[in-house]
């Protein structure tokens, strides 16, 4: 299996994922997301870190590609992070859109460019995500499989959380609606960076 197989499959794989969640089609409230769709991640981690682990061969994937010297931001955490936020915006557009069209043209020119990008990738040398902040949150990840998933669902719980606020007058929303989400996005934001930089410590390992 090449590199470009592997992210290929990743990408399948996420799409078959998203299809077991109970991803609502119409926007909700934040507690949704936070009530209802996290604790469905939770429930399914252990199984669909199962199917994970079998995707990939034993031999060793993760070598350096064709690249330059240097790096800029385009090491495998922050490709990744593109990457699995492209999967979710073309399993929306397929299923709560209803463009398939459109999803397909976003995989051929956006997704399929970032795996070659990922492909070409070497090792990052500085941690790239870290932000100044008392706020802590715990991250465990120790193989990349792990890291991966963690990045894919923070990225879609962070996805459907916000979406109420692109078609609501914010303005309108109760003071406490707006604290949650306000206290939330600090949080999940911080969860997400720590997942970015695990991707990018942990795919040079397998």
């Amino acid at each position: 299996m090449t590199k470009k197989q592997y992210f290929i499959s990743l990408a399948k794989y996420s799409q078959i994922l998203f299809d077991k969640l109970p991803i609502e089609l119409e926007p909700k409230p934040i507690s949704y997301a936070l009530n209802i769709l996290k604790p469905a991640i939770d429930n399914i981690k252990v199984s669909q870190l199962d199917e994970l682990y079998k995707i990939r061969s034993l031999d060793k994937l993760a070598t350096p590609g064709n690249t330059n010297s240097w790096q800029g931001l385009n090491s495998i955490g922050m490709l990744m992070d593109r990457f699995t936020i492209l999967l979710i915006r073309e399993w929306c557009l397929i299923n709560k859109q209803k463009n398939g069209t459109k999803a397909k043209q976003i995989f051929e020119l956006q997704t399929l460019d970032i795996i070659e990008a990922m492909v070409n990738a070497a090792p990052g040398s500085s941690a790239l995500n870290s932000k100044i902040t008392n706020i802590k949150q715990s991250v465990n990840a120790s193989t990349w499989e792990q890291a991966f998933f963690g990045l894919l669902t923070i990225n879609l719980i962070l996805w459907e959380s916000q979406e109420v606020l692109y078609i609501k007058d914010i303005s309108k929303l109760p003071c406490e609606e707006l604290r949650s989400y306000i206290d939330w996005f600090s949080k999940g934001n911080i969860i997400r960076n720590e997942y970015i930089q695990l991707c990018e410590e942990l795919f040079w390992s397998i």
